[in-house]
């Protein structure tokens, strides 16, 4: 059962797809409207799950699920993985893979493979006061205060020297 994002709690599990691209307007309107459907009949062992979802920054694909009411079990969390693929092949875009890091200079959102990050970092293209996206955050509250930090806050700390 689709219910507004801001209605569910703070606690809510959130899964975030990073997109290989930024979105555009059009595209956006179309999966959210895509994901509304899809969520309207997401159920864990028959039981609907509330839910909902929101793009942010034009990049992120968030789903979240109100736990306290229904857990998403593993085959539903499945089901959303094959939904998610589906709208990959339908809107070009990659929002599975987990090699690419994204980065936000002012307003724009910026990825790097993961395997040219401490070169980019060694170069100073990547600098230790950048914001970054840590999509591993399991919980709507943590959005606000975890998702967006600096690279040195994050899990690159260690690739930048402290003096």
């Amino acid at each position: 059962m689709y219910v507004p994002f801001n209605q569910l709690s703070d606690a809510a599990r959130i899964w975030v797809y990073q997109a290989s691209r930024p979105l555009e307007q059009e595209e956006k309107a179309t999966m959210l409207q895509n994901l509304q459907e899809f969520l309207e009949q997401w159920t864990a062992h028959g039981n609907p799950l509330q839910c909902s979802t929101e793009i942010l920054y034009e990049q992120f694909l968030i789903l979240a699920v109100e736990e306290s009411l229904q857990g998403a079990t593993g085959c539903a969390v499945d089901a959303s993985v094959q939904f998610i693929r589906g709208l990959e092949q339908a809107f070009q875009v990659h929002l599975l893979h987990r090699d690419y890091i994204a980065f936000r200079r002012g307003e724009t959102n910026f990825v790097v493979p993961l395997d040219q990050l401490k070169e980019k970092i060694q170069q100073g293209a990547i600098l230790a006061d950048m914001l970054t996206f840590d999509n591993t955050v399991t919980k709507k509250e943590e959005l606000a205060d975890r998702w967006l930090v600096r690279a040195e806050d994050s899990w690159l700390a260690k690739y930048f020297h402290r003096q």
